[in-house]
């Protein structure tokens, strides 16, 4: 097995599962035969049926003898609804590596992209300067897009390079989100701020409550103008609103090639996954609560970004 002590930063992936030919477990495999060594991957499982969870687990075995840092984190929830944040936030703390990255299982890049990952986490000191804490782009693919990148990437090639915006697939990508939930931060720093707000249940606006924090400890540039209106996920043509505040933390992991996809799939059925109307509401109060003293923050350890870097076409 790789020792532990090259290992840079954990990749924390939550899932839920019914069958163990769900489309969850065969995104899980595909990563996990993806992701290079680096990297240890944990694999925290809130609260799928019985046999899947055992599935799961001949999984690890199996990564692990192949001599993958693979562990898996099983939580006792199958009959409470399935929470991101309590998931994340119990990834973080099984994590043995200095830095921890959140990553769907709906998420993938060729292995050279987590290469440049790697390198970037090193380049910018995160192991012990969490104010350089980053955001990796992902660009959310049409089922068309999907099935073009999964075409490229079997044959190891990258389908699409997202370093310019003038080349991105427009037609085959719903929109690319910069500030997205893919966020890369330092263990320690994370886990004493508290993780992920587990007030956020089901899916939809934890890692923006996530990032409002870790923005107002580690400002990046002047906060826009309505800084706490929620301008949509479509894409950034003015610097309003968090969501383009938020961008200019994946601006340069993109530009150096560390950009994700996010595969299509249909809407998810399960009963209260999506709680979009509830978090949002939520994640708007904290923010009204917080605006003054956010907006008062003037200095940053971390380099600044000018803001019309996120309106230019490279």
């Amino acid at each position: 097995m790789e020792h532990e002590q090259c290992i840079a930063a954990s990749v924390i992936v939550p899932l839920r599962a019914k069958e163990i030919e769900q489309r969850e477990i065969l995104r899980l495999t595909r990563l996990l035969e993806t992701i290079p060594s680096g990297f240890e991957v944990i694999i925290v499982d809130d609260g799928s049926e019985p046999v899947v969870r055992r599935h799961i687990r001949h999984i690890v075995e199996q990564r692990t003898l192949r001599g993958q840092v693979v562990r898996g984190v099983y939580l006792r929830t199958r009959h409470r609804r399935f929470s991101l944040a309590r998931a994340r936030n119990r990834g973080a703390l099984a994590a043995r590596s200095p830095v921890v990255i959140f990553h769907d299982v709906d998420f993938l890049a060729l292995t050279e992209v987590y290469r440049r990952l790697l390198e970037h986490i090193h380049r910018v000191e995160l192991a012990t300067r969490p104010e350089h804490f980053f955001c990796v782009p992902v660009a959310f693919l049409t089922q068309d897009g999907t099935e073009h990148f999964l075409e490229h990437f079997e044959d190891s090639k990258e389908a699409w390079c997202f370093r310019n915006r003038d080349n991105h697939p427009h037609e085959r990508m719903n929109f690319l989100v910069q500030g997205s939930s893919c966020i890369v931060t330092n263990r320690a720093d994370l886990l004493a701020m508290g993780g992920h707000d587990e007030g956020f249940k089901g899916h939809g606006a934890e890692d923006f409550e996530l990032l409002h924090r870790l923005s107002s400890l580690y400002p990046i540039a002047p906060r826009p103008p309505e800084y706490t209106r929620n301008m949509g996920s479509g894409p950034i043509t003015e610097y309003r609103g968090f969501r383009a505040y938020f961008a200019l933390y994946g601006e340069e992991c993109r530009q150096q090639g560390c950009t994700l996809v996010h595969l299509w799939h249909p809407k998810r059925t399960e009963k209260g996954y999506y709680r979009h109307k509830q978090n949002f509401k939520r994640l708007q109060a904290l923010m009204d609560k917080d605006v003054g003293r956010v907006c008062s923050l003037t200095y940053s350890d971390r380099p600044q970004i000018d803001p019309r870097r996120l309106l230019e076409v490279n």
